[in-house]
């Protein structure tokens, strides 16, 4: 049998006519001698329904960003896959549509505020043209009554007083006739009321403009309220795809291996940890990984199967340790809490820990609270921890085969580990931990 450890620690139509109007060295621990491992199989103890996913991982499965471009396969991951990018469409789509209303309505309602301003000036100019033009007709009025009293009077002149104004006061009879002549005030009468009528136009177009704006602006607003509630249901069900794209993701196959993503992810942070704490250790995930594949078949023995967090659908228990099958006699060591036998010690989980070596080792390996030895990163760590301790580095085969030798005391075991290793090595291209 095999001991180890615990280290210390994402309205097309009105939208167009808006538009238009608005033109992310250390000691070995004591452990018992147990013989090599016994040719009995393994036990298979399902424990019912799967586990809900751990609290530090609520709902979105978490990986290392490093392991973010690993490609991974299964039928299970495109299916997800495709559901999901549909439904990123849908979304996409939805928040478009609600964004181009967003923007037509702000360009209307610019639009709007500018041609309330024109007509406002229009209005203006078209008030300031006018009181101008009465001083003029004022002045042709004046000019024609004293060119009559002087004798004056033509065809012209009997013209001018066809319009009958109110005579001007005297100063402004002074300003206008002082070297004007009826020529130029007729001019300029003609000019000033072609300026008016243009002015009116101005203002009588603007109106319109404003009308057809507005008739714009509300339908805008009318459906901003289901394109925003598109965007909201499509969003949800975005979230929830999501979810069960990158849950199909972590458990699926990595290309060129035969372990689902969570599982290189649990080797990857363990030798990740190690290394951070022991420097000097070296390991690597994929040295951890070999010892996986033997100890529990990367915690899938038997059928299990692994949730993104790293529990197991099955509690791995090995054969009780009681003298027999080859096996060296352990006692309980943990009341039955672990292997469910109050009589003997039986190994535990995917890395097939014993109980009183779990439980001097143990490991929260995916920070949940919980260390758990049926924790895929919990033993993950735990053994890196070991094997880190039991052989001064592992930076190469001979401090690999001491520490797969420390875990297991049969050569033919740390030949298999160690070829494991090596596959796995070549077999996946990821950043070295550490």
């Amino acid at each position: 049998m095999h001991h180890r450890l615990r280290p210390p620690s994402r309205r097309a139509r009105a939208i167009g006519l808006a538009l238009a109007l608005a033109a992310g060295g250390a000691v070995a621990p004591a452990r018992p001698a147990v013989a090599e491992r016994p040719s009995t199989p393994i036990e298979r103890v399902t424990i019912g329904a799967l586990a809900s996913p751990s609290p530090a991982l609520p709902g979105l499965p978490s990986t290392s960003i490093e392991l973010a471009a690993v490609p991974v396969d299964s039928a299970d991951f495109q299916r997800a896959a495709a559901d999901y990018r549909a439904i990123d469409a849908d979304h996409a789509a939805a928040r478009t549509q609600r964004a181009e209303l967003d923007r037509a309505a702000t360009a209307v309602a610019a639009r709007i505020r500018a041609l309330t301003a024109a007509r406002a000036a229009a209005r203006a100019r078209a008030g300031g043209l006018s009181t101008r033009l009465q001083v003029v007709e004022r002045a042709i009025q004046d000019l024609a009554v004293q060119s009559y009293v002087a004798g004056g009077v033509d065809e012209r002149l009997n013209a001018v007083m066809a319009s009958e104004q109110p005579s001007i006061n005297d100063v402004d009879r002074r300003d206008v006739l002082a070297g004007v002549t009826m020529n130029v005030l007729l001019a300029e009468r003609g000019g000033y009321r072609a300026r008016i009528d243009d002015a009116a136009a101005r203002a009588a177009e603007a109106e319109h403009d404003l009308a057809g704006a507005r008739r714009a602006l509300d339908r805008l607003r009318s459906d901003r309220p289901a394109a925003l509630r598109a965007e909201v249901r499509t969003g949800a069900k975005v979230a929830t795809a999501r979810v069960a794209y990158e849950g199909a993701r972590v458990l699926a196959t990595v290309d060129g291996v035969e372990f689902p993503l969570v599982a290189l992810d649990a080797y990857y942070r363990a030798a990740g940890a190690v290394e951070a704490e022991r420097p000097a250790c070296g390991l690597q995930w994929w040295g951890v990984a070999g010892i996986a594949k033997v100890e529990g078949s990367h915690g899938t023995y038997g059928g299990t199967t692994l949730e993104p967090n790293g529990d197991a659908s099955a509690r791995i228990i090995g054969i009780p340790l009681d003298g027999t099958n080859a096996t060296q006699l352990v006692g309980d060591s943990d009341a039955g809490a672990f292997d469910g036998d109050p009589t003997y010690d039986r190994a535990v989980g995917p890395m097939q820990f014993i109980p009183q070596t779990w439980k001097r080792f143990k490991a929260d390996g995916n920070e949940d609270g919980d260390a758990s030895p049926f924790n895929l990163y919990d033993a993950t760590l735990a053994a890196a921890t070991y094997l880190c301790t039991v052989s001064g580095g592992l930076k190469d085969d001979a401090g690999l085969r001491a520490a797969y030798f420390g875990y297991n005391h049969s050569v033919a075991y740390v030949d298999q580990v160690l070829g494991y290793a090596h596959l796995y090595r070549q077999a996946v291209d990821v950043p070295s931990a550490g």
